[in-house]
Order: structure tokens, then sequence, then C-alpha cells
């Protein structure tokens, strides 16, 4: 169509330029040429009508055979379905056998962005064309490397909770007492101890019944004779043998006159009438050395207490040989505490790296938080996606749509347009809506919350993200399919180092293939108000249509993500998607997925060939 409008407008254009020459200058010729083809491209009158039906070749009028379908639409497909197996141009179009090219996803961002540079600058690239059946001048495209992608990179400042180990230890105190044994005959009657003095003793725990003994035959002990009777009288009387670990104050039992019996021993000339040295007596106590750590709250046990001295295990103690399994014992605790902390140096001295904000990521659910009072912020750097520089040789731009007006040329410049790729992306856009039509919830674009985690100052970092540069559709989604083996060898390197999840591997391919919407980061674990642990919390969706779908659709509803820690990413319902206004949003990311592209000058001759076969295909089916 273009080569049929430039074929009626150059012939009109150069009638024009020549009446005037005569009298203008070539500059004013060109002018009024330019001016002239200009207004008849906006003649309306040109435009065939119907009084002009009879001049328009082919034309048959409006009553035709196909008029049938405009009451019977169902009419239309089914004839359209019996006859598209046997159609040349549907065979053609579907491309059934899968033989069309293929172009990688970063190929066409670069051609999309190097078209973008000329549009901004054609005369670099397409000056000096000439005519006269040479091919026009080319000039080198500008270098690839794909359109600059950004992505946030965050750090920490404040209130650092540290893990520090503490030891304490506990030891074994014994101690050997060397003890003498006093042994008294006690009874309420006859020449022995009276029970009443030995009473404190008894209650105190130093004297103790031990056995018993005759009544009658222990007389002589104490220098009394048993009478003949004494037996048949007392044979039956209670005499206890006391045992006491100290002398005993005692007297003996009363007798006529108010007299008492002296109770002295003919064998020791004592109250007692035996003594023995006792075995020592042994006890030990535990001194527990690590109370403090016990009763504080910040400290845990990382084990059960270890054995320390244990050699030897008999010991001399007041010349008494002891022995014990273990004579000392150690504990291992880590303990918390706070210092403050600060990690952003790194991004600080990223000169391609620009601070955007500050947040709070205090816990509100701590029993500790204290609003108002941030104790650990995050700031937030914006960073550009690293790339890999192409090796790809130097291509170039070739002009060729020009016009000439007495040997003198110029290019047509014509108006950049995004409107075809707008409404192509449009299209595709409600096609994917009936892909994700969720027919339980009524809703489409909905996404999957999925998080990863970092501890706060630690070097561990699990949400890598685009920090390794961004990934084709079709490399991360092989490797998803492929399962945890591939999604680990495709995944940034140091996730597996830091034994991240599968889980969070797969979020960190989805997010370089521009799947994932970052909603925001949450701290996920806290001790006595200060995060120890962090979380990023993202959406991602079934594609990159879908994402861009919910990011610049949500504004135009008034939808805002939900908080980090809770948002869930749920889709628009039907109501909320037809009030979008898809003509206002910027799909130029997602362009190169749905827009054919070429490489120059490679595919120049290939393009000019394929119009050469398509033009005699036309020129043989038209005369036969």
């Amino acid at each position: 169509m273009r080569r049929l409008a430039l074929s009626l407008i150059l012939p009109i254009a150069f009638a024009g330029a020549g009446a005037v020459l005569a009298q203008s200058t070539v500059q004013e010729a060109k002018e009024d040429g330019k001016s002239f083809a200009t207004d008849m491209r906006a003649n309306d009158a040109l435009v065939p009508s119907e009084t002009m039906r009879d001049q328009v070749p082919g034309y048959q009028g409006t009553d035709l055979p196909q008029s049938g379908y405009f009451d019977d639409p169902d009419k239309l497909v089914a004839d359209a379905g019996a006859q598209a197996s046997s159609n040349e141009a549907f065979v053609v179009s579907t491309d059934r056998g899968n033989t069309r090219p293929q172009f990688d996803a970063q190929e066409i961002l670069d051609t999309t962005r190097r078209a973008t540079e000329i549009e901004a600058n054609p005369d670099t690239y397409l000056q000096g064309e000439q005519m006269g059946g040479q091919a026009g001048s080319c000039t080198p495209l500008p270098p690839g490397g794909g359109n600059v992608s950004y992505y946030e990179a965050t750090c920490n400042y404040g209130s650092k909770l540290d893990e520090v180990p503490r030891t304490c230890t506990s030891t074994l105190n014994v101690s050997v007492e060397n003890r003498t044994l006093y042994y008294y005959h006690m009874s309420t009657i006859g020449p022995y101890v009276d029970p009443d003095s030995m009473a404190d003793e008894i209650a105190a725990g130093t004297c103790k019944a031990v056995g018993t003994a005759s009544y009658c035959g222990t007389m002589a002990e104490y220098g009394s004779t048993a009478a003949g009777s004494c037996n048949k009288d007392h044979g039956n009387q209670l005499l206890q043998v006391m045992e006491c670990s100290v002398q005993a104050s005692v007297v003996g039992n009363p007798i006529l006159f108010g007299n008492t019996y002296p109770v002295i021993s003919r064998t020791t000339g004592q109250h007692w009438f035996r003594v023995d040295n006792a075995a020592p007596l042994i006890s030990t106590n535990k001194v527990n050395g690590c109370t403090a750590l016990e009763n504080n709250a910040q400290c845990v046990a990382q084990s059960a207490e270890v054995c320390t001295d244990s050699d030897p295990q008999t010991r001399i103690i007041n010349g008494v040989p002891v022995t014990q399994p273990c004579w000392a014992w150690q504990t291992n605790y880590t303990c918390n505490e706070i210092t403050q902390g600060n990690d952003c140096g790194e991004l600080d001295d990223k000169p391609e790296c620009s601070y955007v904000r500050d947040e709070c990521i205090d816990d509100e659910d701590d029993p500790d938080y204290t609003p108002g009072a941030c104790k650990v912020s995050q700031k937030v750097y914006r960073c550009p996606v690293p790339t890999t520089p192409g090796n790809d040789p130097k291509q170039y731009v070739c002009g060729n749509d020009v016009y000439c007006i007495n040997g003198d040329c110029e290019t047509i410049e014509r108006e950049a347009s995004t409107e075809f790729k707008d409404a192509l992306v449009a299209l595709h856009a409600l096609g994917q809506a009936g892909e994700e039509f969720d027919e339980e919830n009524f809703t489409v674009f909905s996404g999957t919350r999925e998080t990863c985690h970092k501890p706060v100052f630690g070097l561990v970092n699990c949400c890598a993200g685009k920090t390794s540069g961004l990934l084709t559709a079709g490399a991360g989604a092989a490797a998803i399919a492929g399962g945890p083996t591939a999604i680990a060898a495709l995944a940034t390197p140091f996730l597996t180092m830091f034994l991240c999840s599968t889980e969070e591997k797969m979020l960190d391919i989805k997010d370089r293939m521009g799947f994932c919407h970052k909603v925001g980061t949450y701290c996920s674990s806290s001790v006595l108000g200060i995060c120890k642990t962090k979380r990023t919390a993202y959406c991602c969706f079934e594609s990159k249509l879908s994402r861009i779908l919910q990011e610049q659709g949500r504004p135009q509803l008034n939808k805002p993500w939900g908080k980090p820690k809770k948002e869930q990413c749920e889709g628009f319902t039907i109501d909320e998607f037809s009030r979008l206004d898809l003509s206002v949003m910027d799909f130029t990311e997602v362009y190169s997925e749905f827009v054919d592209a070429a490489k120059l000058p490679d595919e120049v001759s290939t393009l000019s060939e394929i119009q050469d076969k398509i033009q005699d295909y036309y020129d043989i089916h038209t005369s036969q």
C-alpha cells in the first residue's frame, strides 16, 4: 500500500513542482511539491464514493452472497471451519507445521531499542541515500544491549541483635567429717541412763537407738547386782542401746532417798560403755555457676553440660580418699546482645545506584514494638540490571524510502506511531484474560504470593532477584519445568551456597523473567522488638503482560497493593477488568514479545526476495 501511495503521489508532486520551477528555486519547488502531496493525501474527494463506483475496478455493488451471514454469524463460523483445511491462505497464516522462524527475546528487545534511537535521530542513520538503481548508503546501528532495566536493592541500619557466645562452669564441693561414736544403755528404771536426760540429743538426731540388751545381765557393767527375782520381775523390761555422735549429758534413774544411779561403766569409767571410730561422713554439693545465664531470657543453652574435670577421679580430702566421676562441668550458651549496625556501605559506594527512600521494618505484632520509634530501618536503592555485553557483528540500517526532484533526493520523514503495537498487545491482553479466568472466584490475572528471606545484617540473601541479570521467558520456563536440579542450575549461583529453598530459587527465576511484582519487605522474626529476619513478598503472575496489567491497572481502579505481610495477589473482578482503560497503559516492555522483528542488513536482501516471490506468486495466479 505504501508503494502504491508513493506511485500515485510522486508523479503529481513532480508535475506540480515542474509548473513552478521556471519561477522558483529548487528548494521552493521541493517545498511546493511536498505541500501539494500532503493536500492530496488529505483530500476526501479522492476517496471512492457511491457516485464513483463504476470507476472502481472489480466493484460489484453491495448485494453480495455473503450478506446472508449478517443475521446468522454462527453459519459464518461453521462455513469457515469447513473450508479452513483446504484454504491455502488459512494454512499459510496458521502455519500448522510450526516452520516460522523463532526469535530470541533479547534480540527483539535490542531491535526495538535501536529503532527508538533511530526514530529520535534519523539524520544520523538515514542521510546520504541515493536513487538511480543504487542501494542506499548504510549506517551502523547503535550498539545492542537491550533496554536498561532497574531493580530495588536494600540495606539496613539501626539496632542490631548480635548472638554472642557465653560459657559458664559448675563445680563439685566435697566435705569429709571424721566421727567418734558413743554407746549408752538407757532405760526408765534401774542403774541406766534416764531417757529424760537424753531427750535433747534424741530430738537433735545426735543420739539414736541401735539395738537392745539384757536388763538383768547388764547391771554388773555399772557395779550393781541383780536380785534373784530380777528375771522374774523384769525379764521383759526394755533396755535400749543408744548410739551418739557426741558425748551426751546424761544422769541415771532415781533411787530411794532422792538419789540417782551414777551410771558409770566399769569398762570405760564414763557414762558410755563403748566408744568407736565411725566411717567418715562425706557430703557433696554442686555449686552452680550458670545461674545468671539460666535466668537470662535472652540466653539459650546450645547443648547439655559437659564434664571438664574428671582426672583423677579419686582425690584425698581431709585425709580421706573420695571418688567422684566428675568434679566440674561446662555449659555453652548463646545470648542476644544489642549493638548498632549498618551494612549500607557497599550500596552507598556504587555510583550506578541511586537512593530512593527509607523504610521502617519493625514488626508491629511484636510485644516490644514501639510506634514512632523505629529500631531497624531499610534503605532502598534503584540499581540497573546488569547486562552481558554482546559480541554480535555490526548491523546497519540502509535508507531507500526517498523521493527525488531534479536529481536531488530527500528522505521521507514519517511520524512514528505505536498504535498498531498497542492494539496488538491489547488484543493479546483480552486473549490472556480468557486463559487466566478463574471460574470459581470470577477473577482474571490473579497472582500467587511468594516470599524469600534475608537475615538482617547477615551475609545470607535468598532475595537476589535481578542482581544477576534478566532471563528470557523460554529459558526460565524450561528451568522451572526441569525440576529442582534445573532450577538450581539457572538461579543466581549464591542462592545454592546459602542453602536457599527450591521455592526461593524458583522465585528468583520468575522475577528475572519479569513475571513478578515486588510488594515490599516486612519483618518475619524479631526479639525485643528488634528485627532479626526479614522477608520480601512478591506477586508472581503467569506472564509479563499479566504483571503489567496489574501494576498499571490498580492505580486506575484505586486498588493499591496491600501490606507486604498480608497481600494475597488477588486478580481483577470482571467488573474491574471492564473498567480498565488499556489505551493509556504503557506496553513498551512487552512490544517485542508480540511484534515480529528482523535484523539489518542481513535480512534486507531476504526481505526483498520474499517480497519478489510473493509478487511472482500473484503475477502467476493472476495471469491464469
